[in-house]
């Protein structure tokens, strides 16, 4: 089994996927420009590696939300932006770089976001719900280029949404990124066809959106097996 070489924690299969996959990378770029001709993974059994293994998605469900928005939280810039991204999709890295003047006015008299994905570096137009409206703070007297939520570091912000979730009487480990799996579905849920939902999360490939499909699948399967026995 593989471990960490920090911590001597057991590595997941699809951490040691992704660490097998960077490699390669690496490799056919060291090939590609002349630096070596040799393959390592040539000699590998495909079979003998690591397997992807669907991951399980932490969600919260539109009562855990309200529970959220109902219970204080001690740093409202990180509550107003967990439940911005509930609402919006955005994933932490995007909501923690979100200017004032990356807000525009839509053609419908509503407010979109023109951003660059952090993670994918492509353009996306995203439009803003007025429920997610309701969480962006009052601009006051900040200019284009400032911050709208100005976080602290990604861990001080998680650790202040694990104790308000605590709070809120949440019994799941809640990180910030879990508002953009509530957002997906919560999409899902209400009839958003799996493409539209893939397209707002801006996702390259369908198959990640489909995770949260799956999710929905077993809710509903959950839900139906509560009448077994009913009659018994």
């Amino acid at each position: 089994m593989a471990k960490n070489a920090l911590n001597g924690k057991l590595l997941s299969e699809n951490t040691q996927r992704q660490y097998v996959k960077r490699f390669k990378t690496v490799i056919n770029y060291a090939i590609t420009d002349g630096a070596t001709t040799l393959n390592p993974f040539l000699q590998i059994n495909p079979e003998s590696l690591p397997k992807k293994h669907d991951t399980e998605v932490c969600y919260l469900t539109i009562e855990e939300v309200k529970s959220l928005v109902e219970t204080p939280c001690p740093y409202q810039n990180i509550k107003s932006g967990f439940l911005f991204s509930c609402f919006t999709g955005l994933r932490f890295s995007d909501v923690n770089a979100l200017t004032w003047g990356k807000l525009q006015k839509a053609d419908n008299g509503g407010v979109k976001i023109i951003f660059i994905q952090k993670k994918t570096k492509k353009q996306e137009y995203l439009q803003i719900s007025r429920e997610a409206l309701k969480y962006l703070p009052d601009w006051g007297t900040d200019s284009d280029g400032d911050l709208v939520f100005k976080f602290q570091s990604g861990w001080y912000v998680n650790s202040i949404i694990k104790t308000w979730a605590v709070a809120a009487g949440i019994n799941k480990k809640v990180t910030f990124h879990v508002a953009r799996h509530t957002h997906a579905t919560l999409l899902l849920s209400k009839g958003v066809s799996i493409e539209v939902v893939s397209k707002i999360l801006g996702h390259s490939d369908i198959k990640t959106t489909q995770i949260y499909a799956k999710v929905i699948d077993k809710s509903i399967e959950d839900a139906v097996n509560k009448l077994n026995g009913l009659t018994d």
